[in-house]
C-alpha cells in the first residue's frame, strides 16, 4: 500500500510515509552510534586537546554556512527524492575512511577533520532535501502529525543508537564501530528508493536560470515573510547557545567526571528518550493550548535542564541527575522544534519549501562554527565547568526572542499555503 486517503486515516497506513520514517529511523540509528565513537577516537584515542576538539567541531558545523543557501536552491530546482539518496551514499563513503584509515594505522585528527566536513556536507544536503521533501509527500494538515511522528522516531532511533555505540564501542573499538554508521546510511538509501509516490515536478518561481537569483530569492523571502522570520531568529539564538554547549559536553564528561563510554552512550540514549515523549505530547499539547504557549514554554525550561550538569560529581548519582536533565531538554527540543517546523512548512509556498529550509539552515546553522571556536577559547581560557555555566545562563535568549516576537499570540496553528494556480 502506498498512499492512503487525507483527513484521519492513520499515516501508518500510507506506505511512503512508512518508507521515509523508516529511512529517518535507520538513519539515526547509525547516527547515535557515531555520536559516541567520535569523541572517544578524538579524546580518548587521539588525544586531543580542548582546542583541538573545538576545531572538529568547526569543520563538522562549517558546510551551513558555505553551501547551505545553494542546497537549497538546487532542492527546488530538482527532484528531491535523488539528491536525499546521493547524499546519504556520500556520507557513507566518507564515514568508511575512519575505520579504513584505524585498519592500516593511519588514523588521525587531520582524516576525522575531513570526514566531518564532507559527512556534514552531504548530510546537509540530504536534510535541506528530506525536510522541504515531506509537504510533497503529504497533504499541509498533516504535517505536524508527520513531523512528530518523524521526530519520536528520531529521538527513539538516537536513545537506541546512542545505548547500541556504548555497546559497541566497548566490544569492536570506537573506530571499527563506525562500519555500523556505513550499514546505516546505505540501508536510509535503499528505503528511500523504494517510495513510490511520483514527486510533483520543482515549481520555478523568478530569476529562472540564475542559481545565485534563485538563493537570492530564497532569502529575501525567508527575512521578510511575517512568521518565518520570528521563527528563524528564535532558532538562531537557540541553535548558537547550544553549538558553544555541546562542543565541550562531551569532553567535560569524558575527562573532568571521567565518564565511561558505556555511560556517555546511556547518557544519550535517555536524553534520546525524552525527544519521543516530547514528540507523542506535542500534537495534543498545540491542539489545546496553541503553538506559541508551547514552544514558549518548552524555551523557558531549558535553561533549568543544563544545571543538572553542572551540579555533578563523579559516579552514578551524578549520572541519573544529568539523565534526568537531559530527558526533559530533549522532550522540550523536541516539542518546539516539531511545532516550529510544521509551521514553516505550512506557511511557505510550495515553490520556495527547499530555499526556506537552507536559508534557515544558512542563517541559524551558520552560527555554529564561530560557536564551537568560541567556546573552544573560553574553555581554554576560563576552565570547562565555567564556560558550560555561561552557556546555560544564555539559554534564556532564545525564550526573550520569541516573547518579543508577534507569535507569542499565535493560538493556532496556521492554515497551510495555498499551491501555485494551475493553467
Amino acid at each position: 500500500m502506498t498512499t492512503a486517503p487525507a483527513g484521519t486515516s492513520s499515516l501508518w497506513r500510507h506506505g511512503d510515509f512508512v518508507r521515509y520514517w523508516a529511512a529517518c529511523a535507520v538513519d539515526l540509528v547509525g547516527s547515535g552510534i557515531t555520536s559516541v565513537a567520535l569523541p572517544l577516537i578524538a579524546v580518548d584515542s587521539l588525544h586531543a586537546t580542548v582546542w583541538e576538539v573545538s576545531l572538529l567541531a568547526f569543520a563538522e558545523r562549517l558546510p551551513p554556512l558555505l553551501v547551505a543557501l545553494p542546497a537549497g536552491a538546487l532542492a527546488d530546482r530538482h527532484r528531491k527524492r535523488p539528491m536525499m539518496i546521493g547524499a546519504v551514499l556520500v556520507a557513507a563513503a566518507a564515514y568508511a575512511a575512519i575505520p579504513l584509515a584505524d585498519a592500516v594505522g593511519r588514523l588521525s585528527l587531520e582524516v576525522l577533520f575531513v570526514v566531518a566536513l564532507v559527512s556534514s556536507t552531504a548530510s546537509l544536503f540530504g536534510s535541506t532535501t528530506r525536510i522541504s521533501y515531506l509537504p510533497s509527500l503529504l497533504p499541509g494538515e498533516r504535517l505536524l502529525e508527520a513531523n512528530a511522528k518523524v521526530g519520536a522516531v528520531a529521538s527513539l532511533a538516537d536513545s537506541a543508537g546512542a545505548q547500541l555505540g556504548g555497546a559497541v564501542v566497548a566490544v569492536l573499538g570506537a573506530a571499527r564501530s563506525v562500519y555500523l554508521d556505513v550499514a546505516s546510511y546505505l540501508a536510509c538509501a535503499l528505503l528511500l528508493g523504494s517510495i513510490r509516490t511520483p514527486e510533483p515536478a520543482p515549481v520555478r518561481t523568478g530569476a529562472k536560470g540564475s542559481l545565485v537569483g534563485e538563493m537570492k530569492q530564497g532569502v529575501l523571502y525567508v527575512v521578510r515573510h511575517p512568521t518565518i522570520r520570528p521563527l528563524l531568529l528564535t532558532g538562531t539564538a537557540y541553535t548558537a547557545v547550544f553549538a558553544f554547549l555541546t562542543t565541550l559536553w562531551s569532553v567535560y564528561l569524558l575527562r573532568d567526571l571521567h565518564y565511561s563510554a558505556t555511560a556517555l552512550g546511556t547518557l544519550l540514549s535517555v536524553a534520546a528518550l525524552g525527544g519521543v515523549a516530547g514528540a507523542l505530547m506535542v500534537r495534543r499539547l498545540v491542539d489545546r493550548y496553541g503553538p506559541a504557549r508551547v514552544m514558549l514554554t518548552a524555551l523557558a525550561i531549558t535553561p533549568f535542564t543544563e544545571v543538572p550538569l553542572l551540579l555533578a560529581t563523579p559516579g552514578h548519582a551524578g549520572q541519573v541527575f544529568i539523565a534526568a536533565g537531559l530527558f526533559v531538554q530533549l522532550a522540550c527540543t523536541t516539542a518546539q522544534g516539531s511545532t516550529q517546523r510544521s509551521i514553516r512548512q505550512a506557511v511557505c509556498k510550495p515553490g520556495m519549501q527547499g530555499r526556506m529550509l537552507a536559508t534557515g539552515q544558512w542563517i541559524t546553522y551558520g552560527t555554529r562554527p564561530l560557536a564551537a571556536l568560541l567556546a573552544g577559547a573560553a574553555g581554554t581560557w576560563l576552565g570547562l565547568w565555567n564556560t558550560l555555566a555561561l552557556g546555560t545562563a544564555a539559554l534564556v535568549l532564545p525564550f526573550l526572542v520569541l516573547l518579543a516576537s508577534s507569535l507569542r499570540t499565535m493560538h493556532q496553528a496556521p492554515a497551510p499555503a495555498a499551491p501555485p494556480a494551475t493553467t
